[in-house]
């Protein structure tokens, strides 16, 4: 248990029974009204986000957590089964916890698996996730950089990126959101 002003940013805690994570904290008032802390949490077990207030000498329940490496197996209805590297268990996970980020799911690939009480919890992606174009239409004529136009990835995501994006070029997207963030360079084999 901790108080509700030492909760921050990142912290995995227990409310309602849920397992949730901080997803942005703020501490309001003075000391002759009293202080409260506002915060935005994500349950972790079904992804919904909600704001809870707290006033400061409440108490919270903080929960251990770690990171485990597993490997994406596949997915069965409404769960998605993923393997420790290291001793071969495989986990289940519900839909719900992965959330839209599931288009960046492919077999065999490598993820933090988020575990809490013993049990996977959440999947942590990357930030940002590179991914082929595969499909663009031609860009506007005259179109300037901030017009946008639908592309498709090679994950069967389509999202709106700048008229100069081609097929055949990576870009990289935003777990978060699933948007467009930036081109990836092309290095240059000579020297």
């Amino acid at each position: 248990m901790s108080g509700a002003t030492e909760v921050r940013v990142g912290n995995v805690i227990r409310v309602d029974g849920k397992i949730c994570k901080v997803l942005s904290q703020e501490i309001r008032g003075t000391g002759k009204f009293g202080k409260t802390v506002h915060a935005k949490i994500k349950s972790l077990e079904d992804g919904n986000v909600q704001e809870k207030s707290w006033r400061a000498e409440d108490k919270i329940e903080t929960v251990e957590v770690q990171y485990v490496k597993m490997q994406y197996l596949y997915r069965e209805g409404g769960r998605f089964y993923f393997m420790n590297m290291t001793n071969y268990e495989q986990y289940a996970l519900p839909a719900g916890a992965v959330g839209k980020q599931e288009v960046f799911l492919k077999e065999n690939l490598e993820i933090n698996v988020l575990f809490a009480e013993n049990k996977p919890v959440n999947v942590e992606f990357p930030r940002l996730i590179e991914l082929k174009v595969v499909s663009s239409p031609l860009g506007v004529k005259g179109g300037g950089d901030s017009t946008y136009k639908e592309v498709e990835l090679e994950n069967g995501l389509k999202i709106l990126a700048p008229q100069f994006i081609k097929e055949g070029e990576i870009i990289r997207v935003s777990a978060e959101d699933l948007s467009y963030v930036e081109r990836v360079p092309v290095k240059s084999l000579k020297n």
